[in-house]
């Protein structure tokens, strides 16, 4: 591999970026040469998940499928994807009436947390290459086939439920993407699939939106049902429990399929940001919810992913 810039070798660039992102405290780091993704197993399961209907009402989803297939669409002269492991180990919260939130959301907002500190090495990227606005960074907020490339990267495998699964980081791990037009010494080989015969995550799915190994009908997933689905005027105030299945009492995110991959045991500590909120979420009860204003939900949660749902759907989710 050639000199990458200020008479440095890209061996010698990807070493410091190794070494600043364990400093900054991810988990594992790899990099994928760029190329289109079409024509592709993952564009080819992508495409028949949106023609099953499989995204719900994630029209996003269905947006930009050009740019997801090619990245270089993203950044003119694109070369690397480098994928970075930001570990989110933790127990979900149950309050103590029962209501239970995702391990993901007990914190702040991971999208933040997450591009402060790539933006941290993307100005190392671009200071010691000597080469400037050479550098995107992605966070699950653009058309980028994270997990697909964190495979590429040498990083892990996807499991039978669809989670990457890192052999050395576990399974709970927020991806961060720098896809840069530098190149760098690219992964040399992928990791295999280890699930063997297990299906722990398929059982544990009480929803079977997981309706058999690496598919999921993600219309079906309570995460889905609990964030993302437009809140329905008509569904308003119901108390039944005919349309969705609450009987475990996640009213932001499940983590049922993740929780029961036996690769937990190889999960890294998270980072504090993303447990900050733990203690107060075990406080707020069905009171809580019922009480709160919007002005104070926003202003409460203003740095968290729950108010991405929003306080209507959150009651909602509650009365079902």
């Amino acid at each position: 591999m050639g000199k990458s810039g200020n008479n440095i070798s890209a061996e010698e660039l990807w070493e410091g970026i190794e070494k600043m992102a364990a400093g900054l405290g991810f988990a594992d780091c790899g990099c994928a040469h760029l190329a289109p993704l079409s024509g592709s197993r993952e564009e080819k399961r992508y495409r028949e998940a949106e023609q099953m209907g499989h995204f719900g009402k994630m029209e996003y989803l269905k947006r930009n499928v050009d740019k997801r297939m090619d990245p270089s669409l993203l950044l003119p002269d694109a070369k690397s994807v480098i994928v970075f492991l930001a570990p989110y180990s933790a127990e979900s919260v149950t309050t103590q009436d029962g209501l239970r939130f995702s391990s993901y959301a007990l914190g702040e907002d991971y999208h933040k947390v997450i591009k402060d500190k790539l933006y941290r090495i993307v100005s190392f990227i671009e200071e010691t290459s000597g080469r400037k606005k050479i550098c995107r960074v992605f966070t699950d907020s653009a058309p980028v086939m994270e997990r697909a490339w964190a495979v590429k990267a040498g990083l892990g495998f996807i499991g039978k439920n669809n989670f990457l699964v890192s052999p050395r980081a576990g399974i709970k791990n927020f991806l961060g993407i720098i896809i840069t037009a530098v190149e760098l010494p690219y992964s040399a080989k992928t990791a295999e699939n280890a699930c063997g015969q297990c299906t722990r995550c398929l059982d544990a799915c009480s929803r079977k939106a997981l309706y058999e190994p690496f598919r999921i009908d993600a219309s079906k997933c309570l995460s889905y049902k609990t964030i993302e689905e437009p809140l329905d005027e008509a569904d308003k105030g119901r108390t039944d429990t005919s349309r969705v299945d609450f009987s475990q009492k996640w009213v932001f995110g499940c983590d049922d399929c993740a929780d029961a991959c036996p690769y937990n045991r190889f999960n890294k500590p998270g980072w504090p940001e993303f447990s900050s909120n733990r203690e107060f979420l075990k406080t707020c009860t069905r009171d809580f919810w019922n009480s709160i204003t919007e002005e104070e939900f926003q202003s409460r949660f203003k740095n968290s992913p729950i108010l991405r749902a929003g306080l209507s759907k959150i009651r909602q989710n509650i009365s079902r």
